[in-house]
C-alpha cells in the first residue's frame, strides 16, 4: 500500500506540470489551470513524501510490541 502513495503522489505532479505546460500551449487566459497545476504539484509533493516516511521505516520497529505508556496516579488539585 505503501507503494501506490509514493505512485500516487508522482502521478499528481505529472498531472500539475501537464496542466502548466497545457496553460502555456493553449495561452489560456484564466488561472483556473495555473492554480489546479499547482495544487496538484504541491499536493503531488506533500503525498510523494510522505509515502517516503512511510516507507522508510526501520524493519526492527516491525516486529516489535508497542511499549506500555507509563501509568500518571495522584493528580488533584494543587493549591
Amino acid at each position: 500500500m505503501k507503494k501506490y502513495i509514493k505512485h500516487l503522489g508522482v502521478a499528481a505532479l505529472l498531472a500539475g506540470i501537464l496542466l502548466f505546460v497545457l496553460h502555456v500551449v493553449l495561452r489560456f487566459r484564466g488561472n483556473t489551470l495555473l492554480l489546479t497545476g499547482l495544487a496538484l504539484v504541491v499536493g503531488g509533493v506533500v503525498v510523494f513524501v510522505k509515502g517516503e516516511g512511510l516507507s522508510a521505516a526501520s524493519p526492527s520497529d516491525e516486529g516489535e510490541a508497542p511499549k506500555a505508556r507509563p501509568e500518571v496516579r495522584g493528580g488533584g488539585a494543587a493549591g
